[in-house]
């Protein structure tokens, strides 16, 4: 018998109807720290159901009561809890992505995935809420760039700018939609962000057409650590534009220009990486000055 894609009797369906039926306590203010805590333990010992995202992060589902979010649903990415270089630094990287999305919704068109940052029992927690849910179980349509790129162009491409602009020369993208892919490209680029593939951009059908989903997934991925845990030094030299790039450069500049200067003064952040956030905002100012 079938339920939708799903086969009763399967084990994957079975675990997605008892989480269906009786659903995990949503966490309250007092708990959140403890809760996430647990839930970090939790996955990293065996892995916690209920999350196929991928990325460098390890990451577990949550519930949390939220005033004013549409969903209670959250993905929570978290940080190692030894004193480490590396964990260090994944745990500055985690900070960064918060401030990160809070500075692309300030371009124009630009909105981002809603975060807090949680710090407990050695650890960093970066809690996002979920634009891809509604409600305590409705899911919201979403389709990310890479998914687009295999049904249609298919040419297996990384790179957003060409992509989107195929997308809306072939009528696909809401009008105002590919200005919106241009600037959040080039912030990406303009916050040392090395890991913009086709996963890490997405957008939601409205009417036939496709608007821009919510920023996520931006942080300074070049200072990521190495698979073996070294944190080698890098070097950050910000990218120019074409004549034609100008407009939506530099108003990627503008919102990485503030990510630079925020990380810097944010003392969540450890101070060898805080300096090295000012560093780089000093570099992207120099070469706005001469673009």
């Amino acid at each position: 018998m079938h339920c939708g894609d799903l086969i009763l009797g399967d084990p994957a369906f079975e675990r997605w109807q008892a989480g269906t039926l009786a659903p995990a306590a949503q966490l309250g203010p007092r708990a959140v720290g403890a809760g996430y805590a647990r839930l970090a333990e939790q996955a990293v010992a065996s892995g916690v159901p209920g999350s196929s995202a991928a990325g460098e992060f390890p990451k577990f589902p949550a519930l949390r009561e939220l005033s004013g979010s549409d969903t209670p649903h959250l993905l929570v990415k978290f940080s190692g809890a030894a004193g480490s270089a590396p964990v260090q630094r994944w745990s500055d990287l985690l900070v960064c992505e918060h401030l990160a999305l809070e500075a692309s919704a300030t371009m124009p068109g630009v909105a981002a995935a809603r975060s807090r940052i949680v710090r407990h029992a050695g650890r960093t927690f970066l809690e996002l809420e979920r634009f891809d849910r509604h409600g305590g179980f409705g899911r919201s349509a979403l389709v990310s760039l890479g998914t687009l790129d295999a049904a249609l162009p298919g040419e297996g491409s990384s790179d957003w700018t060409g992509l989107g602009s195929r997308l809306h020369a072939g009528g696909l993208l809401e009008p105002d939609v590919l200005p919106r892919v241009l600037r959040l490209w080039w912030f990406g680029r303009l916050i040392a962000n090395t890991d913009m593939h086709t996963g890490n951009l997405s957008f939601v059908p409205r009417d036939g057409l496709l608007g821009l989903a919510p920023a996520y997934d931006q942080l300074p991925m070049l200072y990521a650590p190495l698979p073996g845990g070294e944190v080698p030094p890098r070097s950050f030299e910000p990218p120019m534009p074409l004549p034609a790039q100008r407009a939506e450069w530099l108003q990627g500049c503008e919102a990485a220009l503030a990510f630079w200067r925020r990380a810097q003064a944010d003392e969540r952040i450890s101070q060898t990486f805080r300096h090295e956030c000012g560093v780089n905002a000093e570099r992207l100012l120099r070469v706005a000055e001469r673009v």
